[in-house]
């Protein structure tokens, strides 16, 4: 007996409803799926953002990007951990909005007040290379934002508690880590004396290059070394004229090491200069420029073999052996800098600095368990934590606390005929080279620079 129509339209009905229902289900499981985080029943309710003004273009461009690149990693890093985890219970993920500053003070400046007004950010990721040194610690107090970068100077650093004022925290050296370990260590190949005079060098309009020269400056003298009258601390960059006009002035003065925080073009143009015009000091004790992996990369501008022998100090390199914990979870060191050597072909710079910015930032607000900023602040104030570059504990006013004795001291070294690689000297601890080049000379054959054996 053949069924009515109308039992045939209600099946199909039922049939139809049936398939709603499991769509539903379906949609509800992967909702669940997609935010949730394992080991908890809390979901992703929101996004908050990390800001970050960074020189994309300009003279401080070589820095700006590897930054570029690894705060975006580590942002994705706290994603796909299911983000941060705050005390009510709710996960949230983290959005990053960098703005290119295009190396300039004054677009950093207006960076700076997009990043609150118009993005509202949780949190300020400061940049390296003296950009925003002049800025960052009256704008972080002004607008009351937790800031936390490598910046060098701030009036706050050491001030006593309660800081009121400080709102920056900066993961990296202060301007007197760097004088002290180079000094510290030139002193043992030349001691202290008034007829070994150092000239220092350092950019105009450049506060970190500044304050580093006065620290290294006074370290000097303290130590019984004569400042060279040669000495230029208000280069204009970018100038051969200038260059040349310093560099004949310390070889006729015949200064044994040159000081200083150049920029990449010019550190660059200072290893050239001297080499044209014959001027060969025991040692360079530079920073900043020469830190870069492409100062030493022919094909990216660098010097290549000719960088071999320069001095460097930064808190970073890619051979630390330190494993940081990010919201709980190990990122090595050395898996960092294989993704990033994967993604650009050469090693990073500041990699771990960069990533540690990030780091503190999410463990903070973990640790804060709400977004209020004097929350986040007062957990940066009191929390430990373990970085990519060791361990980090801050100041009140927001300086490293292991700065000064976690500041390596580093040397190019030739490691394959075509191959350089900023080798750490000291801590001697985590050495890399079993050799120090010393007195400096320009390399022309695999025998040519004198070494002797290191620690």
């Amino acid at each position: 007996m053949k069924r009515p129509t109308s039992s045939k339209l209600s099946i199909s009905t039922v049939a139809a409803a049936v398939i709603v229902i499991i769509i539903v289900i379906i949609a509800a499981v992967a909702a669940v799926v997609f935010f949730y985080n394992p080991g908890t029943s809390s979901n992703v309710t929101h996004t908050i953002t990390f800001g970050a003004t960074l020189s994309l273009t300009g003279n401080l461009q070589a820095f700006g990007v590897e930054q570029n690149w690894t705060l975006n990693k580590a942002v994705s890093d706290i994603n796909a951990l299911g983000g941060i985890l705050l005390a009510n219970g709710t996960h949230v993920l983290v959005k990053l909005v960098v703005l290119d500053d295009q190396s300039n003070p004054t677009v950093g400046l207006t960076n700076l007040q997009d990043l609150v007004s118009t993005y509202h950010s949780t949190v300020i990721l400061g940049e390296l290379g003296g950009v925003q040194d002049s800025v960052a610690q009256s704008f972080s107090s002004q607008n009351q934002i937790p800031y936390i970068g490598p910046v060098y100077i701030s009036a706050f650093k050491t001030c006593a508690s309660p800081c009121s004022n400080a709102w920056i925290f900066a993961p990296f050296e202060n301007e007197t880590n760097e004088a002290h370990i180079f000094l510290n260590w030139f002193k043992t190949e030349i001691p202290a004396s008034s007829s070994i005079k150092i000239a220092f060098f350092g950019e105009a309009n450049d506060p970190a290059a500044q304050y580093n020269n006065q620290a290294g400056e006074a370290y000097a003298q303290q130590l019984g070394y004569t400042v060279c009258t040669c000495s230029d601390t208000t280069f204009t960059p970018l100038s051969q004229s200038e260059m040349t006009s310093f560099i004949t002035a310390a070889k006729a003065q015949n200064v044994s090491a040159v000081y200083g925080l150049p920029l990449p073009p010019d550190a660059v143009m200072m290893l050239n200069t001297a080499k044209q015009n014959g001027f060969t000091p025991d040692a360079w004790l530079l920073t900043r420029g020469t830190a870069v992996a492409p100062f030493a990369v022919t094909s990216l501008g660098g010097l290549g073999n000719l960088s071999s022998g320069v001095m460097s100090a930064f808190p970073w390199q890619p051979a630390v052996p330190y494993t940081g914990m990010l919201l709980g979870h190990n990122e090595s060191n050395s898996v960092l800098v294989s993704d990033y050597m994967a993604a650009f072909g050469h090693p990073p710079t500041l990699e771990g600095v960069y990533y540690t910015e990030v780091l503190v930032a999410a463990d903070a607000i973990a640790a804060a368990g709400n977004l209020t900023n004097t929350a986040i602040r007062q957990a940066l104030r009191t929390q430990t934590f373990q970085t990519p570059m060791g361990t980090v504990n801050f100041t009140p006013g927001g300086q490293w606390v292991q700065s000064e004795s976690s500041i390596l001291l580093m040397q190019w070294q030739i490691v394959s005929p075509t191959v350089q690689a900023l080798q750490i000297l000291e801590p001697t601890s985590i050495a890399t080279t079993h050799y120090l080049i010393y007195p400096f000379s320009y390399w022309a054959s695999p025998t040519s620079q004198q070494t002797h054996s290191w620690p």
